[in-house]
């Protein structure tokens, strides 16, 4: 994977985690993370986002079962710049979403 790769794939798990900071409950199911990535221009596959929700479970920002996400404490604190985790994109300075 080159450098471009890694940065949008940063990006994108970022994103992921911003939708389900401003989702109901803090969950969504997979296609709705799907749909509501690619109004940001992350136009990717379920499996894509079944990857990346897996990774960042790993990571301990969400859990995911059964296709849905729900963001953890962590996960919010990632989002929101107050944490930082290798593999997800800091938030920019002054950007809060």
């Amino acid at each position: 994977m080159n450098t471009a790769e890694q940065m949008v794939e940063k990006d994108r798990r970022r994103a992921i985690l911003i939708v389900l900071v401003m989702a109901p409950a803090y969950m969504m199911p997979a296609r709705g993370l799907r749909e509501q990535i690619g109004l940001a221009g992350y136009v990717v596959s379920l499996d894509r986002v079944a990857t990346d929700c897996a990774w960042l479970a790993e990571q301990g920002l969400v859990e995911w079962k059964n296709d849905v996400a729900t963001l953890s404490d962590r996960g919010a604190d990632v989002a929101l710049g107050r944490a930082q985790v290798p593999g997800v994109k800091r938030p920019e300075p002054g950007q809060l979403q």
